[in-house]
């Protein structure tokens, strides 16, 4: 069922970012010289489509049909990644002024193309220009003491917190002694450890709603 799970949320991104592209060439993408002095940081939208990226610092937050994902963003390459399961989905990035083209991941390269987004000020995931505002919640607990002390869980882009108690049955969301997020709608990969025992998955949780992990051995 796990795996199952992993499958089902690499689609949802896939499905996500790839309604930004088409079949179709998409020849002015192939004139953009990267300029290392133009700024990623803020909202982009796909030209004729309802499609959004926005960078926030670390963070890329995919938007489509109010439906929001979030990866890390590296300034350095530049790309943009999304790691779902065990699946790695890393899109290269160039930039010049107000045109953002995003590349192609690997698993795409034979049916997809880079495409163009421009610079936009909405974006509506977050409230913006309609639909899928609204925090939601993560809540990681555990259901008896694993004997390895305090139990260290970090989420992307969101910091890191621990689990200092343990609870018979699932706890009411923000319960103390657990590790609690707020975090906008989307999806987050996430890295416990505790002396020889380590987690690490992904999490999606949509707007105004608690996802409860429980760690278990």
């Amino acid at each position: 069922m796990k795996n199952l799970k992993s499958y089902y949320r690499l689609l949802i991104v896939l499905a996500l970012v790839f309604t930004a592209f088409g079949c179709e060439s998409d020849d002015e993408g192939d004139d953009i010289e990267n300029d290392p002095s133009s700024s990623f940081e803020g909202s982009w939208k796909r030209e004729n489509m309802e499609t959004y990226v926005k960078f926030v610092g670390s963070n890329a937050i995919t938007c489509s049909g109010g439906v929001e994902t979030v990866g890390s963003f590296n300034a350095s390459e530049p790309s943009m990644t999304f790691v779902i399961g065990q699946e790695v989905i890393k899109f290269p990035l160039k930039i010049n002024g107000n045109a953002l083209l995003v590349g192609v991941p690997n698993q795409a390269v034979e049916t997809h193309n880079a495409q163009i987004y421009y610079r936009s000020n909405v974006f509506p995931c977050d409230g913006s220009g309609g639909g899928g505002s609204g925090e939601g919640n993560i809540m990681f607990w555990i259901g008896s003491d694993l004997g390895c002390g305090n139990i260290s869980v970090t989420l992307q882009g969101q910091g890191s917190g621990s689990i200092t108690s343990y609870y018979g049955s699932s706890p009411n969301c923000g319960a103390s002694g657990c590790a609690n997020f707020t975090v906008a709608p989307g999806t987050y990969s996430y890295t416990a450890s505790c002396g020889n025992y380590t987690w690490n998955g992904t999490i999606t949780v949509p707007a105004n709603q608690c996802y409860k992990m429980q760690l278990t051995l």
